[in-house]
């Protein structure tokens, strides 16, 4: 290639941003590169700032293969009617969570389970969403995606 050393890698990085077009980030904008899912500035993700709506891939447990889209400003997950979805699962607490939406995206708390809810494997009592997270209520696990 002929570069060396670190001028060339800077010449080569150069190069390459020159390449590929971005675009401004909804929140603070700032470019973006066209394979960014997240500004590496602000934190915002592009999808939830236009408004998108959240969905909730059911990966195990009785609704496994399922999707749902989460419109409202607090969707609760629990095993009675009442709760926005409802899972048929005995280690899931009546109102075992909810995911809201919040600046920039969206939320998973735990409403007190006695089982909690796990998030990437981690027990957690709330945390700030990611695409691709796992959450995990009693046997059923959930993709979130946009």
């Amino acid at each position: 290639m002929g570069l060396s050393g670190l001028g060339g890698a800077a010449a080569f990085i150069m190069s390459m941003a020159g390449d590929a077009a971005g675009f401004p980030c909804p929140k603070c904008k700032k470019t973006m590169m066209p394979d960014w899912n997240q500004c590496l500035f602000c934190g915002a993700n592009p999808d939830f700032e236009s408004g998108k709506p959240a969905i909730l891939h059911f990966v195990t447990g009785p609704l496994a293969n399922q999707a749902a889209v989460v419109e409202k400003a607090v969707t609760t997950i629990g095993s009675v009617p009442g709760n926005d979805i409802v899972i048929a699962d005995p280690s899931i607490s009546r109102k075992h969570i909810g995911i809201r939406k919040v600046e920039g995206g969206y939320e998973v708390a735990d409403f007190g389970s006695t089982n909690g809810v796990f998030v990437n494997g981690e027990r957690l009592p709330k945390k700030k969403l990611s695409v691709g997270d796992v959450i995990r209520v009693g046997s059923t696990e959930i993709v979130f995606r946009v």
